[in-house]
């Protein structure tokens, strides 16, 4: 009988253990060392995933800058449930700011196809095809952001990824309420000439 490697760790139902608990509200007080030493055994035991103290494990080490580290843990959580849509957002988001684009573009993919409404999703892979010079892929996913939740358009602004498509024809035609109006003198230019 020929060996099989090891079973694909599942995904415990969560904990709402007073560890975890403990470690959520040392996490929002700014001190992820402690949180992360306290749901770090809790990751993994027996194959088991737990998705809450994994979640939290990987914000911990995103917010200190280790997002290589967090995207492995998000990759487990997403290994254990791989049709939870914000696990894959989760992985995205890590590797995006770890520098993958491309394995961050296939996990916001992912979250995509579990939930094509993702605006975060959307937004997300606006910004990698951005950055990857993809400017049609940037303008489809960054409208689609923006009619699924309107107050995306603001990040137009603000996000250096995406700035340079601010005054784009392209881009401003297909925002909803943003193409550029009309000149209300354009008829009397047309005829004083």
């Amino acid at each position: 009988m020929p060996k099989k490697g090891p079973a694909a760790p599942r995904a415990a139902p969560p904990t709402g253990g007073s560890a975890v608990a403990r470690a959520h509200e040392l996490f929002k007080q700014g001190r992820t060392g402690e949180a992360l030493a306290l749901v770090r055994p809790l990751i993994q035991r027996n194959d088991v995933v737990d998705p809450e103290a994994a979640a939290l494990a990987a914000a911990c080490l995103g917010s200190e800058g280790k997002h290589m580290e967090a995207a492995r843990i998000d990759q487990m959580v997403c290994d254990a449930n791989p049709s939870n849509p914000q696990g894959w957002s989760s992985l995205g988001y890590d590797l995006l700011n770890a520098g993958d684009l491309e394995a961050a573009l296939d996990a916001y993919g992912r979250a995509l196809e579990l939930e094509p409404g993702r605006a975060s999703a959307h937004y997300n892979v606006a910004r990698i095809a951005a950055r990857m010079g993809n400017k049609p892929k940037a303008i489809e996913h960054f409208v689609k952001a923006v009619e699924l939740q309107s107050d995306y358009v603001d990040r137009l602004d603000e996000d250096p990824d995406l700035r340079p498509l601010k005054d784009d024809p392209d881009l401003q035609d297909r925002l909803p309420g943003q193409s550029a109006d009309p000149d209300p003198y354009a008829e009397y230019y047309a005829s004083e000439s």
